[in-house]
């Protein structure tokens, strides 16, 4: 019998996200899972602070106006952005690393009710230290990558050895789901592999758009460093439900 309702929330419009997340989140015992995806009116996909502001308003406005903070006992928001350099020849680019992020919506709802509310980043970096001694992150996006350790130490309390670092896989978002599937498989290992070598015993995957490619993950460390012992590969959309669950227990 389910007894807890949870709302696992993508905050951007692109539907094929949604549809990753619902493929691969199975729910803790007695725990139902309701997928949301953003309205049509917020931006496909999250790519700076401006895009991060938008899907958080209009996600917001949308569940206050469905009434959905009433129907369910915990929310996980999904999300990933960019974090840009601050030189201006990468502005114009519009080049940067990608991480998954602290997103807007998850404070506005927590100010809002308190059942738990919790994002991916925060349930991957807290799965990741209870596994292995060093964590690294494998994410989308390219080019120059500037001040990617803020939100780690934010949430850390400041710089940790146990920060690994992060590599972009020059995938897009929306890319991951739809993409070429080539590409996105010699990516991904490539790029598991880099962090690996800076000495990464855990992989987070930095965007809810990975969800399910944990095995990519692992190919792409051992095919770096074949006499390593294999990684372990943290999902935070997946940690996240776990951990909610938990803690609407916690919280009954």
């Amino acid at each position: 019998m389910t007894s807890i309702r949870l709302l696992v929330i993508n905050p951007n419009s692109s539907k094929s996200v949604t549809d990753g997340l619902e493929e691969v989140l199975k729910p803790p015992p007695q725990t139902g899972l309701v997928f949301y995806t953003a309205p049509e009116n917020a931006p496909p996909s999250i790519n700076d602070m401006v895009t991060a502001n938008l899907t958080a308003t209009a996600c917001f406005l949308d569940i206050q106006e469905k009434k959905l903070l009433d129907q369910y006992d915990g929310f996980l928001v999904c999300c990933c952005e960019y974090l840009l350099s601050q030189i201006d020849s990468v502005k114009r680019s519009g080049r940067g690393g990608i991480i998954v992020s602290d997103h807007p919506l998850t404070h506005m709802l927590r100010e809002t009710t308190p059942k738990p509310t919790i994002g991916i980043f925060e349930a991957a970096i807290t799965q990741a230290l209870l596994l292995g001694k060093r964590f690294g992150i494998v994410t989308t996006g390219t080019g120059y990558k500037a001040d990617i350790h803020k939100g780690v130490q934010a949430f850390m309390g400041g710089y940790s050895q146990r920060f690994a670092g992060m590599v972009t896989t020059g995938l897009g978002v929306v890319e991951l789901r739809e993409g070429d599937r080539q590409k996105i498989e010699a990516n991904m290992k490539k790029y598991s592999g880099k962090i690996a070598l800076e000495g990464a015993d855990v992989i987070l995957l930095g965007c809810a758009g990975m969800a399910g490619m944990e095995s990519l993950v692992i190919q792409g460390a051992a095919e770096a460093d074949p006499t390593a012992a294999p990684v372990r590969v943290v999902d935070g959309a997946k940690a996240g439900v776990e951990m909610l669950a938990g803690l609407v227990r916690f919280c009954a």
